[in-house]
């Protein structure tokens, strides 16, 4: 079932955490022994109970439904920063599960959503169980292994998110989050599927928030895309659809990986500009360059980008201050076993990022609010 017929059934209210605002720079370096800097800097539950939120302190931080953690639908993995200010995880974006089983017919209607599918295993309840696996057995705070001892301690956190089977289209589906404490602003993301789930046709990951940074400027090859140009004269109050970009008109990096930026346009988004949604809208951090990245090895010929926009705020009639923007943002191609998609968080701008790279649009100043 498409997207917009599945949001008509559901309702839910996506609340923020607390007041704090403004995240610092996401790569600032320790100034003590290495080990101890990078140990000290994991974030993770320590005992069952502990909130599902996993990342670092100088980076980003993902987590899953959980008392005490970052807030909002089920069926969806959060990503956050730390505040500057309050020290406390803030949310940023959700991530969505959608896998697409083979077979004949439009891929809609062999496509399912994992934050909009009523949950079996939760009788009443709409969003599929994310939990840590395998089973309930794993530990808590995941797993840390050492990738490298010299010339700097390097670390990776492992998590594995069991995702409910989906009665849409039967997919069994699980992904391996893991982070490494040299590029603590990215998650890494791999995704499989189990023997008993249908033929996966694309299994795609989507960060389904936009519109809460207000996301306008799409950084492609030499290009750059803004949301109120591509759906101007949209005055609707669903998805605007219809904008999908191939791997050719993708950004590569020095490595041969596949990226795509997308920052807001405003120079401040915190400000808040013309602001009339409910407060839990409101958005309460700095600047930030949101982004995916698939590694040259993971690459396939179909690789490309998708967006969609929103003029009002889901479950709303508020108009999105400032214009449309865009809210899903995602990549997809053809399904292929532990293939990897990277979600980062940056404070830099796109050109900003190094090592730099080629064929990014010019350097364009955000707008005053």
């Amino acid at each position: 079932m498409p997207r917009r017929d599945w949001k008509k059934l559901v309702k839910f209210s996506v609340l923020l955490v607390g007041a704090g605002s403004g995240m610092g720079n996401l790569s600032l370096a320790a100034q003590v022994t290495p080990a101890v800097a990078e140990r000290s800097q994991w974030i993770r539950p320590r005992q069952p109970g502990d909130p599902l939120l996993w990342g670092r302190k100088d980076g980003v931080v993902f987590g899953l439904p959980s008392e005490g953690g970052l807030p909002g639908p089920r069926g969806l993995i959060r990503v956050g920063v730390i505040s500057a200010r309050s020290g406390r995880p803030e949310l940023l974006n959700y991530i969505a599960v959608e896998p697409v089983v083979a077979g004949r017919g439009n891929r809609g209607d062999r496509m399912a959503f994992s934050e909009l599918e009523p949950s079996e295993l939760d009788p009443g309840s709409v969003g599929k169980r994310l939990w840590l696996g395998p089973g309930d057995s794993g530990p808590p705070g995941g797993t840390l292994s050492v990738l490298s001892k010299t010339p700097h301690a390097s670390e990776r956190l492992t998590v594995r998110i069991e995702v409910e089977r989906f009665q849409a289209n039967g997919a069994h589906v699980f992904l391996v989050a893991s982070m490494d404490s040299n590029h603590p602003n990215e998650i890494q993301m791999a995704v499989r599927a189990y023997d008993d789930s249908p033929r996966i046709e694309e299994l795609s990951l989507s960060a389904t928030m936009g519109n809460y940074e207000r996301l306008r400027w799409l950084w492609l090859k030499d290009r750059l895309v803004d949301s109120r140009q591509l759906y101007r004269g949209y005055r609707g109050e669903d998805f605007a659809e219809g904008a999908t970009y191939p791997l050719p008109a993708m950004l590569r990096n020095s490595d041969g990986d596949a990226i795509v930026f997308s920052t807001t346009n405003e120079a401040d988004p915190q400000a808040n500009p013309d602001f009339t949604a409910r407060d839990h809208w409101r958005y309460r951090l700095g600047r930030l360059t949101q982004y995916w990245r698939v590694p040259a090895s993971d690459i396939r010929p179909n690789l490309r980008v998708r967006v969609n926009g929103r003029r009002v705020y889901w479950s709303s009639h508020a108009a999105v201050a400032g214009g449309i923007a865009f809210e899903n943002f995602e990549v997809r191609q053809t399904y292929q076993p532990g293939q990897v998609f990277v979600f980062g968080v940056a404070a830099q701008e796109p050109w900003e990022i190094q090592p730099a790279i080629q064929h990014l649009a010019h350097a364009r100043k955000p707008e005053a609010n």
